[in-house]
Order: structure tokens, then C-alpha cells, then sequence
């Protein structure tokens, strides 16, 4: 068996365990919040998407000399990234394009006594038309057909979720606005190319799983 097949074959395995996992309701104590994650809302494992991207994230913020202005996570699942961050800026703005994922990070809202705004929305579609100076993605990044209701969160068949993403950005970002995304091989590399040249993107965060190959990474993006 090739090391291409062996890598499959990790994966496959893997992401067989994350359908099954996610079938299930879970509890969870992260950065000192109390969260729930329901059926098939994408839960903040240790090794999850989520963590490798908050953990990022974190890292970034807690250097910051001031508040940030609006904060808006996308495809926000739990809440958890985007109520772990709310510290660092005066106005979050939570939303989802899935209605569980929306009740979901209200109960957690709720259990910590937070208050953001939270949106059911594609995207930016049914979001205030204002402008953010931070917004978030941790981007579905398998390029794969969703075949489950748990692969909402993380299958994004030819890129079109991030595509869209790209080019609905400028409308929404604020002078000197920043946007943070998260990515992987799994997905289309190639897309990348179709990020307008008046964005600088940075790497600020990368991991590799030696076992599947599977490589994610963390990106910072503003306009030039």
C-alpha cells in the first residue's frame, strides 16, 4: 500500500469517527466557558478545526494594546471561538447558516452570560449592512459532496463557500479591517489564486498530521 493510500485510508478512519462523534451531544470547559455542542454541531474537540483555530487566534489577541471595534464570526457553530474573543472587542456578531448551530450558540451565550448578536445567515446575506473590523472563518475546507448533516460544517464541494466568501469580503470589512480564515489541503489550494490582489494574506499558524497528511493552516488578511 503507497504512502497516498495509507494517508486515505487515515483519513477515511478518522473522519468516520468525527460522523459518529458528532451524532451526539457534548459538553465541553473551554478558555473557562461552560459549552454545549448539539447533534451534529460541529464539536470543539481538542484536536478540532476549531481549537487549532482559536488557539491561533488567541495567540494574536492577547497582545493587543486596545479593544477592537466589531467582531464577526461566520459559520460560528457553538460560539465558542467568537465568545472566547469577545474580551478583546466592544461588539460580537455571531451567525450561522444553520438554524441548530444558531440555537446552539445561543444556549451558550445564555450559560455565560454573554450577550453578541446572533444571525441565521448564509454568509452575509441576512447580516446589518455595517462594516467589521474583525471577521472570522473557520472555513468548511473538505472538497467533498455533503453526504450527512454534520458535513454542513465542514464540506465546501469546488470551493464555492470560500469563493464567495473572497468576494463578498470588501463589501463588509472596515478601513484597516482584518479577516482571519482558516484552511487545508484537503481543500482546493488553487482557489487562493482568486483572492484579489489588493488583499496581503499571511500564514500566522500551521500544523501537520504526520499519520493522514493532512496539513491545516491559519491565515490574517487585510487590504493593502
Amino acid at each position: 500500500m503507497t504512502k497516498l493510500h495509507l494517508q486515505l485510508a487515515g483519513f477515511q478512519e478518522l473522519h468516520s469517527e468525527f460522523i459518529s462523534k458528532q451524532s451526539s451531544i457534548g459538553t465541553y470547559n473551554i478558555n473557562g466557558l461552560n459549552i454545549i455542542a448539539l447533534s451534529n454541531i460541529y464539536h470543539p474537540e481538542p484536536q478540532s478545526s476549531t481549537m487549532f483555530f482559536l488557539k491561533a487566534l488567541l495567540e494574536k489577541f492577547q497582545h493587543l494594546n486596545s479593544k477592537k471595534g466589531r467582531l464577526l464570526e461566520l459559520g460560528c457553530g457553538t460560539g465558542v471561538i467568537g465568545l472566547s474573543c469577545s474580551e478583546y472587542v466592544e461588539e460580537l456578531y455571531l451567525s450561522d447558516i444553520d438554524e441548530n448551530a444558531v440555537f446552539c450558540s445561543q444556549i451558550n451565550a445564555f450559560l455565560n452570560y454573554m450577550y453578541p448578536n446572533i444571525y441565521h445567515s448564509n454568509l452575509f446575506e441576512s447580516l446589518p449592512d455595517i462594516l467589521f473590523d474583525v471577521i472570522l472563518f473557520n472555513i468548511p475546507f473538505l472538497d467533498k459532496k455533503i453526504e450527512a448533516i454534520a458535513e454542513v460544517a465542514t464540506n465546501d464541494l469546488d470551493g464555492q463557500i470560500f469563493l464567495n466568501f473572497i468576494k463578498q469580503i470588501p463589501k463588509y470589512l472596515a478601513p484597516k479591517g482584518e479577516v482571519f480564515f482558516s484552511y487545508s489541503n484537503l481543500g482546493n489550494l488553487e482557489l487562493f489564486q482568486k483572492i484579489p490582489d489588493f488583499f496581503l494574506v499571511e500564514k500566522i499558524a500551521t500544523e501537520v498530521d504526520k499519520k493522514t497528511g493532512i496539513d491545516r493552516s491559519v491565515f490574517h488578511m487585510k487590504m493593502k
